[in-house]
C-alpha cells in the first residue's frame, strides 16, 4: 500500500477547505429538502430564534461547537477515521439545512431576516470550527493509517500526540470566544428587534 501517503501533494485535495465546504453545502441542501432529522433528540434544539438569555445562547453555541471538536478528536485518533470525518461534516451541513427549514416552516417569510442575522452567523462559526477540527482529525487519521499499512512515519508532525492535543485545546478556546461573540450579538439583535 505504498500509494497511501499523508504528504501534502497527495492529501491536499481531500483536506482542502473548498472540498470540506462543498460537503457542508451538500448537507445543507439535502437537510433542507428531506425535512427529517437524523437524530430527533438533537436536531430541533440546535438553534432557536428565541433564546431565554444571552447565557443560554452562548452555552448552546459553545456546546454544539464542543460536540464537533470532541467528535473530531476521537475520529482523528483512529486510523480508520477519515470517512467519519466526512460524515461529521455532512451531518453538520444536514443539521444546518434542517434547522433552516424548521425556522422557515414555523415563522414563514418573517423568518428570513432573523435567519440571516442570528442563524447564519452561528452556522458560519460552527462550520469554521468544524472544518478546522475535522481537517486536523483527517490528517492525523491518514498519518496513522499510513503507519499501520506500511510503517510510513515520515509525517511525524501529524503523529505528535502533544501537538494534536494542543490543536484541539486551542480550538476549544476559539469556540468559546466565538460563541460569546455570536451569542452576545444574537441577544442584542433580538432585544433591539423585540423578538
Amino acid at each position: 500500500m505504498k500509494y497511501i501517503s499523508t504528504n501534502p501533494e497527495k492529501c491536499s485535495k481531500w483536506t482542502s477547505k473548498t472540498f470540506f465546504i462543498f460537503i457542508i453545502i451538500a448537507g445543507i441542501i439535502i437537510g433542507s429538502i428531506i425535512h427529517k432529522p437524523f437524530f430527533e433528540c438533537i436536531c430541533p434544539h440546535f438553534f432557536s430564534v428565541k433564546g431565554n438569555s444571552v447565557v443560554h445562547d452562548i452555552t448552546n453555541t459553545f456546546l454544539i461547537s464542543l460536540f464537533y471538536v470532541f467528535s473530531a478528536f476521537i475520529v482523528g485518533s483512529s486510523a480508520l477515521g477519515q470517512p467519519l470525518a466526512f460524515l461529521l461534516l455532512f451531518y453538520g451541513g444536514y443539521t444546518f439545512g434542517f434547522c433552516t427549514f424548521l425556522m422557515y416552516k414555523f415563522y414563514g417569510k418573517a423568518a428570513v431576516i432573523p435567519i440571516i442575522m442570528t442563524f447564519v452567523p452561528k452556522a458560519a462559526v460552527i462550520s469554521v470550527i468544524m472544518i478546522l477540527a475535522l481537517r486536523t482529525a483527517f490528517r492525523s487519521s491518514a498519518a496513522l493509517f499510513a503507519v499501520y499499512c506500511d510503517g510510513d512515519v515520515r509525517d511525524s508532525r501529524e503523529l505528535n500526540l502533544k501537538l494534536y492535543c494542543i490543536r484541539f485545546i486551542v480550538l476549544i478556546l476559539v469556540s468559546f470566544i466565538f460563541s460569546v461573540a455570536v451569542g452576545t450579538f444574537d441577544y442584542l439583535y433580538l432585544r433591539m428587534c423585540k423578538l
